[in-house]
């Protein structure tokens, strides 16, 4: 009697929202460490419970991953998108705002769902996009269904900005902000798209196994994540055999590195390039923009967000904020009215615009796609206005 007794206490005193609880103290760790160094002792350790216990609400992690994308993400299944642009963008903040880590579950830890679990999240996603043309065709009834198709995903760019963990801003500042990119994205002026390129055409390796081997890791790690991407992927992209693989490099986590301080080199040499020249800061920043945009398909992914692996994620951290600085003070030097974290945001805000656009295939291998991202960097720096041609 006495052991059903206590056992009857312990029941009365867990908490009715244990598995909320659960679910928060799960999303906060895959977001903090990545899915994949996750485990389930961490997550009962963070709640304080049993590792028994956690196992009688989710039977092991990947059911969890599952829960926690269907709690952030299930309001896409059923998008309501009012009709007029301000309505929709003022929905659509209100919607975002609720999930704080919305963006950063999207962007690192989707990619370990099931393959039906993802194809039905980027089903919702692209009900989500669709449901926005309409607002977008009442603001910029001009452009065409490609100009249209664009936009939408840059407005959705700029509206993650509101639950990226990368982003320190004050909600004081960071919202004021969003909704003025919002409102500059929507009057960009956009050029036809053009015809689709061939993707798998367009890339070139060069000769050196070694230099191989940087773009192919450069290409998987953005495309897989650094967890999926094996060395055996990189060496099949690459052309290059085992032996001669581990020649170069003495593990993936050595090849992160490479990869993290080619891609720095190469945006701080394009910096360079252009600052050599003389001119003033209004004139030097489209240059800026125009010579970042030409790197960000492969090795500007340097400035995606910090991964942990391998002690890289301090190294790009300190390379980041060096490079953004340079950003910053060409943007107050052709406005010098803005506050310095207004401007650090701006920078911010446009520097993850052009990494979530290239990671669109269907819209980042049309022919003007890199002249109309030069045009919305250069739109949501100026904040719709003052911009210099670009």
């Amino acid at each position: 009697m006495a052991a059903k007794s206590r056992d009857t206490e312990v029941r009365l005193q867990r908490p009715r929202n244990r598995k909320q609880q659960i679910l928060t103290a799960a999303r906060d760790l895959f977001v903090e460490l990545g899915f994949p160094s996750v485990t389930m002792a961490m997550i009962a350790d963070r709640v304080g419970v049993t590792a028994g216990a956690l196992y009688r609400h989710f039977g092991n992690k990947a059911d969890l991953l599952e829960a926690v994308i269907e709690e952030n993400f299930g309001w896409l299944g059923d998008p309501h998108v009012p009709d007029r642009f301000d309505d929709a963008m003022e929905s659509s903040i209100a919607q975002i705002a609720e999930f704080p880590y919305l963006s950063d579950l999207w962007l690192h830890e989707v990619r370990h769902l099931s393959d039906d679990s993802l194809k039905l999240l980027r089903r919702r996603m692209l009900a989500w996009h669709i449901s926005l043309m309409p607002a977008l065709r009442d603001r910029r009834p001009d452009l065409d269904d490609d100009q249209l198709d664009l936009l939408g995903w840059a407005l959705k760019s700029v509206l993650s900005c509101l639950t990226r963990r990368s982003l320190h801003t004050p909600e004081a500042i960071r919202l004021p902000s969003v909704r003025s990119a919002l409102q500059a994205v929507a009057t960009v002026q956009l050029v036809p798209v053009g015809p689709r390129g061939d993707p798998a055409g367009s890339r070139a390796f060069p000769v050196s196994m070694r230099e191989r081997l940087l773009v192919a890791a450069c290409e998987q790690f953005g495309y897989r994540g650094f967890y999926e991407t094996s060395m055996a992927d990189i060496a099949a992209m690459a052309g290059v055999t085992g032996p001669n693989l581990y020649g170069y490099f003495d593990s993936k986590a050595d090849l992160l590195r490479a990869v993290h301080e080619r891609g720095t080199h190469a945006l701080w040499l394009g910096l360079e390039g252009v600052l050599s020249s003389g001119r003033p800061a209004p004139e030097l920043l489209p240059e800026v923009v125009r010579s970042y945009v030409g790197l960000a398909r492969t090795w500007s992914s340097t400035l995606g967000d910090p991964t942990g692996a391998a002690g890289v994620g301090d190294y790009l951290k300190m390379a980041q904020r060096e490079y953004i600085d340079e950003w910053v003070a060409l943007l107050t030097a052709s406005a010098p009215e803005l506050e310095p974290r207004t401007a650090r945001l701006r920078v911010q805000i446009a520097l993850l615009l052009v990494a979530d656009l290239y990671r669109v295939p269907r819209i980042s291998y049309r022919q003007s796609f890199q002249e109309n991202l030069v045009s919305l960097v250069m739109t949501v720096l100026h904040d719709g206005g003052r911009a210099p041609s670009s």
